[in-house]
């Protein structure tokens, strides 16, 4: 149809002025690869006993996966990704350091309580993932160590009220005594004198130098002696105190009383069949290991 026959043809391309080009989609590029799970089989064999094999489950047995982007995009993303988490770990362990400094008795308490007390370890597992704690539990924090300070305080006034009322003990020749079993290659020397059994702490011990006392048989302590007084546990008695102050001063003689009343060694505990051990209380070789 001509314009002259048409006279709206012209109101026809007015409208179409302006308007957005019509295009086909644009075509998205897929970058294959194997699937790692099945190996590019597309199948999966699972079980030890009863083998047995289905479709993948990652691939769907296609035996491989499309992605949108290209290995080294992914790659490039995995790394930066990566990246990111560290510096946000690195973010929270620099606040929780900054607020460390900024509370250091609160964060000492909780370094020292986390291992044996579940609330601490909790408010320590908050600061470290957030880099403080909330306004109540820094409250708590600080309550909880105040408190401790003060306790701390009363234990070491009761240590030195303990320390000086303390029986006075006389161990120089039990002290003796086991330097000379150690010369001798006793590695742990010990002496059971009345119903007692003496024997050193370690050299390592926080009681390095000390002398420890358990009862005969059951082996319970009662207690230490270190700086030339005698320290009881709950568990001796003043009686029990009192018998060890006294064969502390004289361990050599305590020995043969010992030897002599329960037929024993007091070093080894072996029971004496020599008529010459029997009658001294002490076996030779102990008694010479000993200085006795």
């Amino acid at each position: 149809m001509n314009t002259a026959s048409n006279p709206f043809s012209d109101m026809a391309d007015d409208l179409d002025f302006g308007a957005p080009a019509k295009s086909s989609a644009s075509e998205v590029t897929y970058f294959e690869q194997a699937c790692p799970k099945c190996k590019g089989t597309g199948r999966f064999t699972f079980g030890y006993v009863n083998v047995r094999s289905g479709e993948c489950f990652t691939c769907k047995g296609k035996g491989k996966l499309s992605f949108k982007t290209s290995p080294a995009t992914r790659a490039k993303s995995k790394v930066n990704s990566q990246r990111r988490a560290t510096a946000k770990v690195e973010a929270q362990v620099a606040k929780a350091q900054e607020w460390k400094d900024a509370n250091p008795a609160e964060a000492a308490w909780l370094d020292s309580s986390a291992p044996r007390f579940e609330f601490a370890r909790s408010m320590l597992d908050a600061l470290n993932k957030y880099g403080n704690l909330t306004e109540k539990q820094l409250a708590t924090v600080q309550r909880l160590t105040a408190q401790d300070a003060e306790r701390q305080v009363t234990r070491v006034v009761e240590q030195a009220a303990r320390a000086e009322t303390a029986p006075v003990v006389t161990v120089e020749a039990i002290e003796v005594a086991f330097n000379s079993a150690k010369e001798a290659g006793v590695k742990y020397p010990k002496l059971r004198l009345d119903t007692f059994v003496f024997s050193p702490a370690g050299e390592n011990s926080k009681n390095a130098g000390a002398i420890y006392i358990k009862s005969k048989g059951d082996g319970v302590y009662l207690g230490k002696v270190i700086g030339g007084r005698l320290f009881t546990s709950r568990d001796c008695t003043t009686e029990a105190a009192e018998r060890i102050v006294a064969v502390s001063s004289d361990p050599a003689q305590a020995a043969i009383a010992y030897g002599q009343k329960f037929g024993a060694c007091s070093v080894c505990g072996r029971a004496l069949t020599d008529s010459d051990s029997i009658a001294r209380g002490i076996g030779p070789i102990c008694a010479e290991n000993y200085g006795f």
